[in-house]
């Protein structure tokens, strides 16, 4: 049992110095041997683990790819709502986005940066949310008038650039950040009442 968390722990290590050297230096850069000296491990123990970079990479990501696919989902669950739940239901779901993002910063980068990997997870993504909505437009949850696709990758689009320009600079929080993104998606920007609506 003692082997078995030592093993745990080593293997943590690595995961953890790869993700950090990976968001400071990039995949290209970052070296084996760098992950295994700044873990104060091993090139034996990295190959017990992991075959190659690609797969400690794969690994890291994995579960973060994971966990926004399930938040980008959250519109399926949106037709088992009562329409006055909508509202708080989405709210809480773009502020439960920005905190994964806010807490896996070296992820983030990570997955928002490597261009293959980002093509590939922001794809996924968009067409989550795109076919969630088009779904919601049939039910008349979502107006009949919008591109859903359009709307998807607007979403994808406002998120990442908010990720870089305050989340991961600290001048705002993940709640701030997702109250007003959806406010901004479910109340539009305009003031109602000024504008004749």
């Amino acid at each position: 049992m003692l082997a078995r968390t030592k093993g745990e722990e080593s293997k943590r290590k690595l995961l953890q110095t790869a993700e950090e050297l990976f968001a400071k230096k990039g995949f290209q850069s970052t070296k084996i041997s760098e992950i295994v000296a700044n873990a104060g491990l091993t090139q034996a123990a990295f190959y017990l683990y992991f075959k190659s970079k690609e797969d400690i990479f794969q690994q890291l990501l994995q579960d973060f790819d994971q966990q926004l696919m399930e938040l980008s989902d959250v519109g399926k669950k949106v037709v088992e709502l009562s329409p006055t739940d909508v509202k708080s239901y989405v709210t809480d779901m773009f502020v439960k986005l920005f905190t994964l993002l806010g807490k896996n910063p070296n992820l983030t980068r990570i997955a928002l940066q490597h261009a293959t990997e980002s093509d590939r997870i922001r794809k996924k993504i968009v067409e989550q949310i795109a076919n969630n909505m088009s779904n919601n437009q049939r039910l008349g949850i979502v107006k009949k008038e919008i591109d859903t696709w359009m709307a998807a990758e607007s979403i994808v689009a406002i998120t990442e650039r908010l990720i870089h320009r305050y989340l991961l600079t600290g001048e705002k929080t993940e709640k701030e950040l997702g109250e007003q993104v959806a406010q901004m998606f479910l109340d539009g920007i305009l003031n109602h009442s000024k504008s004749g609506d």
